[in-house]
């Protein structure tokens, strides 16, 4: 597994050997306090204990998740919206199968140190659905980043790299799209990330693994 490979979270057993699972990407391999080699996606995609499948295959499991809580659109019944669009978005998972090893870079993305994000530097992200793209920060809020990327559900967890000199930035936690208070008409679609500095703090410490 490495940076930008799909990902998916067993939520709940549907019943003769079938579950219902979230597709989400993962972002970086770390190395926790312990020496246990983790790797980092969006805490939305599953909960602690989870497991967490590659191709059918349970493969491992969530070691460690934090998202922001939702509620339902009383307008729109199966919709649901953070309660505080700005929480803590940042999951960790093991791998529990020896035949599958976790890989810090994969082509296109090798980073090699963690960085803090300054608008307008130029970055690509890798997700499982829309694979490579890549585009410039447009804003910066404290563990938060915003960049003019277009990206869909899937890409959840992905990296964020800065390409001027390979460092990590963050992970993909959501599209954000802005539209015309008149017309309703979709002016600019972005994509929000989460700090990959402020995850390694809210996982004690955790560093990023650079092989």
């Amino acid at each position: 597994m490495a940076p930008g490979d799909r990902i998916d979270i067993l939520q709940r057993s549907l019943g003769g050997g079938r579950f219902e699972s979230l597709q989400c990407t993962m972002g970086f391999a770390v190395t926790a306090p312990n020496g246990e080699r983790l790797g980092v996606t969006a805490g939305h995609c599953g909960a602690p204990q989870q497991p967490v499948g590659v191709k059918k295959w349970i493969v491992g499991e969530v070691v460690q998740s934090q998202a922001p809580q939702v509620k339902e659109d009383p307008n729109r019944p199966g919709h649901y919206s953070p309660v505080d669009p700005f929480g803590p978005d940042w999951g960790t998972f093991r791998l529990t199968d020896p035949d599958v090893k976790l890989l810090a870079s994969a082509p296109g993305m090798a980073p090699r140190s963690v960085g803090t994000a300054r608008v307008g530097d130029p970055v690509c992200q890798l997700g499982s659905v829309n694979g490579r793209r890549c585009g410039k920060v447009t804003k910066v809020m404290n563990d938060w980043v915003v960049s003019d990327i277009v990206t869909t559900q899937g890409d959840s967890g992905g990296p964020l790299v800065r390409t001027s000199d390979n460092a990590a930035i963050g992970i993909i936690t959501d599209a954000v799209t802005l539209t015309d208070s008149d017309s309703g008409q979709v002016t600019q679609r972005l994509t929000q990330y989460y700090s990959l500095n402020a995850v390694l703090r809210a996982a004690g410490g955790a560093q990023l693994a650079t092989r």
